[in-house]
C-alpha cells in the first residue's frame, strides 16, 4: 500500500499526486492530521502494530509520500478565549507531530519519500554543505551587529536578505499580511539606520541573474523549467513577487547541464533527501549558483505550467516499489 501523509487544507500539490494514483488503480489510502484531531478515522496502536480503520498500517505500508501533515489553523475553534484556544491548539498539534514521528519507525521498513528526518532542512546548514560539496553559493554572513553588515555591505556591489528559515504567513488584521519568505535588496541607507545592535539576520551577495531555475528532483532523476523573472521589473529580485493579483511569471521547460545535475545528484544523497525542489541561479557569466532546497516545496505549479509530468514519474515509481515489496512478503 501507499500511504499519502498530507494535509487537508495547506497543500496544494498532493491532489495531482492522488489523481495519478486513481488513474493507475494503486493501492494508496490518505491519512491526515487534522483527519485523526477530528475523529474522522479510527486509530489504534497494540502490540506493536499501528492499526487505521482497522486496517493494519505496520504490516501492509510499502510507500509513505510524505508531504505536510498538519495545518493547525484550520482546526476547530475550541474555546472562545484566544488564548486559551491556541494553548489547546499547539498542545493538541504538538501530539500530533509526535504521531506522525512515531510512523516513521514503526514504518520503517517502508520506503519514505522523504524521510521523516531529513523533512525541516536548516538553509544555513544546507549552504554551508553544498559549499563543502563544491557547489557555488553567493557570499553570506549571518549576523546581529551593525558593524558587520556594513562591512559586508562595503565587500559586494549589492547585497540581499531573505528569512533564515521558513514560515507561514501571518494576517495581523484583515488586511495587513506579513509574508517573511520575500528577498528584500538592503540599501547603505537602511543599514546605517540600523541599530548597532538587532536580530540575528543573513545577508547575500546579490547575484544579477541571467537566468533563475527551479528543479524538481526525484530518484536521481530531474525535472527543469526556468523561470523567467528578467521579464519583468517586479520580478528580477524575487520570483515569488507579484505586480498584483492577476500577474503570473512565465516558465518554460529546459535542462541544466549534464555535469552539474550529477553533481547536484550526489549532492542530495549526500544530505539524504530522495525527493526535493531546488532554487538555482544562473549569473551573467554562466555561473550556476546553488540557492536552497526544500524537501516538500510547491511541485504542481511548476509541473503543470512546464509540462514535466512529475507527478506521473513519481507515482509509476511508487507503483513499481509497492509491487515489489508486496511480492517479497507474500514470497516469504
Amino acid at each position: 500500500m501507499i500511504l499519502i501523509l498530507t494535509t487537508e487544507a495547506g497543500d496544494f500539490s498532493h491532489p495531482k499526486f492522488i489523481d495519478w494514483l486513481r488513474y493507475y488503480g494503486a493501492d494508496y489510502e490518505i491519512l491526515t492530521g487534522e483527519s485523526i484531531y477530528n475523529g474522522n478515522v479510527d486509530i489504534e496502536i497494540k502490540e506493536n502494530q499501528l492499526f487505521v480503520n482497522n486496517r493494519n498500517y505496520t504490516t501492509d505500508v510499502n510507500v509513505v509520500f510524505n508531504r505536510r501533515w498538519l495545518t493547525s489553523s484550520e482546526l476547530p475553534t475550541i474555546d472562545h478565549c484566544c488564548l486559551l484556544n491556541d494553548s489547546i491548539k499547539n498542545t493538541l498539534s504538538a501530539e500530533l507531530y509526535e504521531l506522525r514521528n512515531f510512523l516513521s519507525y514503526n514504518l520503517k521498513n517502508a520506503l519514505w519519500i522523504p524521510d521523516i528526518q531529513n523533512l525541516n532542512v536548516n538553509k544555513i546548514t544546507i549552504l554551508q554543505k553544498a559549499q563543502e560539496f563544491g557547489l557555488r553559493v553567493p557570499d553570506y554572513v549571518i549576523t546581529n551587529k551593525k558593524e558587520e553588515a556594513v562591512n559586508f555591505i562595503n565587500s559586494q556591489e549589492t547585497i540581499i536578505t531573505k528569512a533564515i528559515g521558513n514560515f507561514p504567513r501571518n494576517y495581523i488584521q484583515d488586511n495587513l499580511l506579513v509574508n517573511p519568505i520575500y528577498t528584500k535588496l538592503i540599501s547603505r541607507e537602511l543599514l546605517e539606520a540600523l541599530p548597532e545592535t538587532f536580530f540575528v539576520s543573513i545577508f547575500q551577495k546579490y547575484i544579477h541573474k541571467y537566468k533563475e531555475y527551479r528543479v524538481l528532483f526525484f530518484a536521481d532523476a530531474f525535472f527543469t523549467v526556468e523561470i523567467l523573472t528578467q521579464e519583468n521589473d517586479y520580478s528580477i529580485v524575487d520570483s515569488r513577487a507579484k505586480k498584483d493579483d492577476t500577474s503570473e511569471i512565465r516558465i518554460q521547460k529546459t535542462n541544466l547541464p549534464i555535469s552539474y545535475q550529477k553533481k547536484l545528484g550526489e549532492f542530495m544523497k549526500s544530505i539524504g533527501l530522495n525527493i526535493g525542489c531546488i532554487d538555482i541561479i544562473e549569473s551573467k557569466n554562466n555561473e550556476f549558483y546553488f540557492l536552497e532546497v526544500n524537501p516538500v516545496g510547491q511541485i504542481s505549479g511548476y509541473s503543470l505550467r512546464g509540462n514535466l509530468d512529475f507527478e506521473k514519474k513519481v507515482v509509476e515509481e511508487m507503483i513499481v516499489i509497492d509491487n515489489e515489496k508486496s511480492k517479497k512478503r507474500t514470497n516469504k
